[in-house]
């Protein structure tokens, strides 16, 4: 193939030339006259809002509401920006009148999703005494959930009145290092990941 028959420029076929030429190939550049074109499209002048004022007597506080350029709402402009006889101030109410319908006092309201649980305060003392010496004296046959349904009442509400003894936990806290040390690195750093995320919330980070 010849330079002739070739379409494309002679700079972009340096394979083509010696290899002591092919450094002084002269390549493209950006002329001063293209950059001068370039950088005044781009040019484009603040908004007069946000120039500050030289002058002394419009040196003082406000607040500036500038909109993006977009079609105009009445749902997006502050009430504080309308004029008293300004007709949208009537339009914007009735749009808070749209956000809970069911704020108001005769409207019925949606059926639960659960049923709702009322609380009850049926056990007595000798009842509690009862629950917390079975809880001393077998918690592995004794568990929260057995207590919880002999009684009647919530497993967190067993939790509340009893506490299992060290020994019972030092076996569960054994059971759980066993079990933790089979797991493998992807589900070891998911779980680490997930103590870190609940410190965060914690901290409201």
């Amino acid at each position: 193939m010849s330079l002739a028959a070739s379409k494309r420029p002679t700079s972009r076929l340096l394979f083509l030339y010696p290899p002591f030429v092919q450094g002084t190939v002269p390549a493209a550049r950006r002329h001063e006259s293209s950059a001068r074109r370039t950088t005044k499209r781009l040019r484009v002048k603040p908004d007069p809002s946000f120039i500050p004022s030289t002058l002394t007597n419009q040196l003082q506080e406000n607040v500036i509401f500038n909109p993006p350029s977009s079609s105009p709402s009445s749902y997006q402009t502050p009430a504080a920006f309308l004029p008293p006889s300004d007709p949208r101030r009537s339009l914007l109410v009735r749009s808070h009148e749209h956000d809970n319908p069911y704020a108001q006092p005769n409207k019925r309201l949606p059926p639960p999703i659960q049923k709702p649980v009322e609380k009850r305060y049926h056990l007595k003392e000798d009842e509690i005494a009862e629950i917390r010496l079975l809880r001393q004296k077998d918690p592995d046959t004794w568990t929260r959930k057995k207590l919880a349904q002999k009684f009647d009442c919530s497993e967190f509400f067993v939790s509340m009145i009893c506490e299992a003894s060290q020994e019972r936990k030092q076996k569960q806290q054994l059971a759980l290092d066993d079990i933790k040390a089979r797991w493998g690195k992807r589900r070891t750093y998911a779980r680490e990941d997930r103590q870190k995320r609940r410190i965060l919330w914690a901290r409201d980070e």
